[in-house]
């Protein structure tokens, strides 16, 4: 496979990007996640660090800074033998950041990308290694939720873990109402949302060394609907993993959290991992060596260039750069090339002093040995007289003062140093007057930390102005979102009567009796075709009842129908029943389904049906 080489991707600053977070000094862009932009820096001894700066929306989430304190507290107890260590953090400044230590190695997924997958010795390494992080993780109470191939680190003494815990602050967020992880490398439960424990990340550990041994997770690629369904529904392909690691990578990828073993009983399993000269192939060593060397390089790049710097650090020396300044003093440190040719008022180096004196300056190498009368190690130079030597290491031959002259002690004494201070007050022409109690300069400083102190607490003022502000704006807000959330409820109320009763409407109008209805029963209602049988019937029936023991009232008798009586009573006897039920049947369905002429017609029927049956006497 053709090799690439490692790079270093870090990107320029830009615009509205901090000079300094802290005492850190940042050199460039290294990326940006969901909780903020991370920065590549280095400390003031010049160690590189990863600086995380989280987002200014989620700063202002006070539940999230009481959850980001909780977590960089115990992610500070994690050992940094497995991890990449959490160094320092500011979880109540006006922007929260974080600093862990910056390892110079290949993330697993570019190394795999690059180079290939590991073979069967380096995966059990990483295997181990894996699991003795997540030991050392879940022994402080966190729960990694994330591990993924870009969260593994391949370092020259071995893998690292990094992004650990800090992601469980951000539950509950505005600005995090999804689920945290990769998809193909969450469990179950993690995609379904369920409380989560230590198991979830054993089965992210299987995951992950599926995708070491193969190149490519244990559920295939794709999008984020297709990985979800493989995660819950597929078995894991492992026909990549090694035969004898293929039982354990199986066990971690269990569906049911319950099967699935810690990372003890991982341990335990793989037992006691040879230990090589090198624990990776030579084509990844060969990376991670590039990564270090380009480390160092933009490390030394990041140092001022200005004449009269001090030490540069990780990085051949030269005569122009530093490391740090020293109160202000940019020359205090620096690093000149050994021989003539040199200022003598600038040959103050710290390592590799000169074999002899120059021009009659000593120099003040704490390791420089020197031989003959000459001018002791811990000399100050610029005096014709010298005082003898303190330096534990410096030995002379020839007429000398004994070495544990005291100072002040003899004929002629040298002028005070920066750590000896004078017996009388500093002149105006010494050199470090600025660097003594009650002198102008410490003045100057003393009013300088004042103000900064008085700006400083005028700043925590304001913040706290601030926040009390923005919570009356969120009790604000809250309140408005109540009442519209209580309006919405009764818009929905009044829609889905509205539903329903527009769906009910279509129901009503197919039973709504019509007018032609109507006019179809008034020949039944005006011809006596049904009526005289009816009456007649009817009669019968009385004359019968009136006969029984059940009835109480006068016997009485129906002439029959023959007769002319006995003919009315039967036809007025008959409209009443007919025109009353038919007229009552009617109305009844013109009520239930709102016809209006309808009742009109209905009412209309049943009171001229008993007009008339008034008119001719059949109610007297």
């Amino acid at each position: 496979m053709a090799r690439r080489t490692a790079e270093v991707n870090v990107g320029p600053l830009e615009n509205g990007d901090p000079e300094r977070i802290g005492r850190y000094r940042l050199i460039g862009r290294l990326g940006a996640g969901g909780m903020g932009q991370v920065y590549f820096g280095r400390s003031a001894a010049g160690r590189p660090v990863a600086v995380k700066r989280i987002h200014p929306h989620m700063a202002a989430d006070r539940s999230f800074r009481e959850r980001f304190a909780r977590e960089v507290t115990a992610a500070r107890r994690v050992s940094g033998a497995f991890t990449a260590p959490v160094i320092d953090a500011d979880p109540d400044g006006e922007v929260p950041w974080l600093v862990t230590s910056y390892v110079p190695s290949l993330p697993l997924d570019q190394a795999v990308r690059d180079h290939g997958p590991l073979p069967e010795p380096s995966l059990r390494v990483l295997a181990a290694s894996l699991a003795e992080a997540l030991t050392e993780i879940h022994r402080v109470g966190l729960i990694h939720r994330d591990l993924k191939p870009g969260n593994v680190l391949l370092a020259e003494d071995g893998p690292r873990v990094i992004d650990f815990g800090i992601a469980r602050a951000t539950e509950g967020t505005a600005a995090t109402q999804s689920i945290i992880g990769t998809p193909g490398f969450m469990s179950p439960e993690q995609i379904q949302g369920a409380p989560l424990t230590p198991k979830s990340d054993m089965f992210a550990y299987g995951a992950v060394l599926v995708y070491a041994a193969g190149g490519v997770g244990p559920f295939g690629e794709g999008a984020m609907p297709t990985m979800v369904m493989r995660v819950l529904q597929h078995e894991p392909d492992l026909s990549s993993v090694p035969a004898a690691l293929r039982g354990l990578v199986a066990a971690c990828l269990a569906k049911d959290e319950r099967n699935r073993p810690g990372p003890g009983e991982v341990l335990d399993a793989l037992g006691d991992v040879p230990a090589g000269s090198s624990w990776l192939p030579p084509v990844f060593m060969r990376g991670i060596q590039e990564r270090v060397a380009q480390v160092n390089a933009a490390l030394s790049g990041a140092s001022p260039t200005a004449d009269g710097g001090a030490t540069a650090v990780l990085g051949s020396q030269s005569a122009g750069y530093s490391a740090t300044e020293v109160l202000g003093d940019d020359q205090a440190t620096r690093a000149v090339p050994h021989g003539d040719g040199v200022d003598p008022q600038q040959r103050t180096s710290v390592l590799g002093a000169a074999p002899g004196p120059v021009d009659g300056l000593p120099p003040t190498a704490v390791h420089g040995g020197q031989t003959g009368a000459q001018t002791p190690p811990t000399a100050v130079y610029g005096q014709g007289h010298q005082v003898p030597p303190t330096a534990v290491h410096g030995r002379q031959t020839g007429p000398q003062t004994p070495p544990t002259a005291v100072y002040g002690q003899g004929g002629h004494q040298a002028p005070p140093t920066a750590a000896m201070p004078p017996a009388t007050p500093p002149s105006r022409d010494d050199a470090y007057a600025d660097l003594y109690r009650g002198s102008p300069a410490d003045e100057q400083r003393r009013r300088e930390r004042e103000e900064l102190r008085r700006r400083e607490a005028l700043m925590r003022q304001q913040e706290e102005e601030r926040r009390r502000a923005e919570e009356l704006e969120r009790q604000r807000y809250e309140e408005q979102r109540r009442r519209e959330a209580e309006l919405a409820h009764r818009e929905r109320l009044r829609a889905e009567r509205e539903y329903a009763r527009r769906a009910h409407h279509p129901s009503r109008v197919a039973d709504q009796p019509s007018l032609w209805s109507f006019v179809k029963l008034l020949p039944l209602l005006i011809i006596p075709i049904i009526q005289i049988p009816l009456g007649w019937g009817a009669s019968i029936a009385w004359e019968w009842f009136a006969t029984t023991e059940f009835y109480t009232g006068d016997g009485w008798y129906y002439p029959g129908l023959l007769t002319l009586d006995g003919f009315f009573q039967a036809l007025y006897l008959g409209y009443f029943l007919l025109n009353n039920v038919v007229s009552a049947e009617y109305l009844v369905r013109c009520l239930r389904t709102g016809f209006v002429t309808g009742v009109m017609l209905a009412a209309a029927a049943i009171l001229g049906t008993n007009c008339a049956l008034w008119y001719f006497g059949f109610f007297g």
